[in-house]
Order: structure tokens, then C-alpha cells, then sequence
């Protein structure tokens, strides 16, 4: 267990972590069906246009393509999602409005309440690929207030390269060991700790699928729970440990 009177900072992934984004897009999607009178599997539109996302920040990171953020990145994936599958009919101010749903999403039942909570012990930020104003429009949206928000769109990197990790700690004037990184996925988690953060994993079912290749839905690195300094089943478990 780590030292949490050593810990200074909590920084959040957001995505799938903080805001429900599956469960937000595929409602979204399915009102837009609907509409349509179109058979739609919003499961795999949803991870595609999210993973999607991931493929092309690979791309900026490694300098394939120009930088850009995750708005930018989610509205041209979302054309290349809607062209392929050919099922929706949307006009390009259609998609516009549809990329907005990253703006709107919904966060998990216990997420306001916990993230609160320990706000009265630590300084508590996002720390995400994210665009700010995703981060901004969804807490607003939520009711979520954070102590401040670090997009990776403002670093010299994006997660999870280990750069990104160092600069935000360097914005915040604390040491990475001095930072808990608390996410869903165990992907970020570990680079965190590569980096020298200490390393926090909230459960969440939804989060498991997260890479597309050949028409199948690849998991999260399996990880032995052990490899975390704090792990709990859902938010309040967590922030109860956070706050022992």
C-alpha cells in the first residue's frame, strides 16, 4: 500500500474512467437509427469511432500526420466509421452535431460524489488525451469541479508516452512519485507508473474492450491487480481507500 500521506496529486483518466462514453454514444446512435428506421450495431460504431480515435493519435504521436486534437481526430474517424459501414445517412452538419456528443457525456452514478470527496484531501485533476474544452463541457455538464485539467492536447506528448506523464507533474511543481494516476485501464496505468507516478484502478465492465483488429474486439492488457498501489471495484470503494 502507498504511503498516501507522501501523495499530493490524483490525476483521472476522463474516458470510459470518469464519463461513460460507450453509454452515451450508443444512445446517441440508436435515437439517430431510429430515426432512420436503420438496423444499427451501435456497439461496434461506438468502439470503432473511440478506437478509431486511438489508432490516429498514434499516428500524431509518432508523427505520421500533423497534430491534432481529439476533436479533430473524432470528427474525421466518425466519417471514415459512417462511410465503411454505410448503413446512417448523415449531411456534414449532421456529423457536426453528432461529434458534439463527446461534449455531452454522461458520467458513471458515482463518479461526482467520490471525485468531491477527495478534493478535500488532494489537488484533483484530469489528466487525459482529451480535448480541454471535452474535459471542460463534460464535468460542466456533470457537475463535476476539478482543482484544475490537464489535456495532453497542451504537452509536448500524449499519453500514454512517458513525456506526458513528466510534464504534467512538472505543470503541477510536484515530483511524479507524489502523483496517483487513477484509471480504468490498465494500459495507462502501467505507463504512469513507468513514469514514477504511484498508480490507481477503478473496475469498470464497460472499459474491458478496447482495440479493433480483424472484425474482433481485443481486451485490456490482463494485469494482476497486485501491480497497483490502490484498486477498488467501483468509486466509492476507491476514494474510501484513498481517504483511509
Amino acid at each position: 500500500m502507498v504511503d498516501l500521506k507522501q501523495i499530493k496529486v490524483l490525476a483521472w483518466d476522463i474516458g470510459g474512467t470518469v464519463f461513460n462514453w460507450r453509454g452515451t454514444i450508443q444512445k446517441e446512435l440508436e435515437a439517430i437509427a431510429r430515426h432512420q428506421e436503420k438496423e444499427l450495431d451501435v456497439f461496434r460504431f461506438a468502439s470503432e469511432w473511440r478506437y478509431g480515435m486511438f489508432d490516429m493519435l498514434a499516428k500524431v504521436r509518432s508523427g505520421e500526420i500533423p497534430r491534432m486534437n481529439a476533436d479533430e481526430i473524432h470528427r474525421k474517424v466518425l466519417d471514415d466509421v459512417i462511410d465503411s459501414s454505410d448503413i446512417l445517412t448523415l449531411s456534414k452538419s449532421e456529423r457536426d452535431d453528432l461529434n458534439a456528443v463527446w461534449h455531452r457525456l454522461e458520467a458513471w452514478d458515482d463518479a461526482p460524489d467520490a471525485i468531491e470527496r477527495l478534493r478535500d484531501r488532494y489537488t484533483v485533476i484530469p489528466l487525459t488525451v482529451l480535448s480541454w474544452s471535452i474535459g471542460v463541457d463534460c464535468s460542466k455538464f456533470n457537475g463535476i469541479s476539478w482543482d484544475g485539467l490537464i489535456s495532453c492536447e497542451f504537452l509536448r506528448q500524449y499519453k500514454p508516452d512517458p513525456g506526458s506523464y513528466l510534464h504534467a507533474a512538472e505543470l503541477l511543481n510536484v515530483s511524479p512519485s507524489e502523483i496517483i494516476m487513477c484509471a480504468a485501464h490498465t494500459s495507462d496505468l502501467m505507463a504512469a507508473k513507468e513514469a514514477g507516478f504511484k498508480t490507481a484502478f477503478v473496475y469498470r465492465e464497460l472499459e474491458k474492450a478496447r482495440n479493433i483488429s480483424n472484425n474482433t474486439f481485443s481486451e485490456e492488457p490482463s494485469v494482476p491487480l497486485e501491480m497497483f498501489d490502490v484498486h477498488g471495484q467501483d468509486f466509492s470503494d476507491l476514494a474510501d481507500k484513498l481517504l483511509a
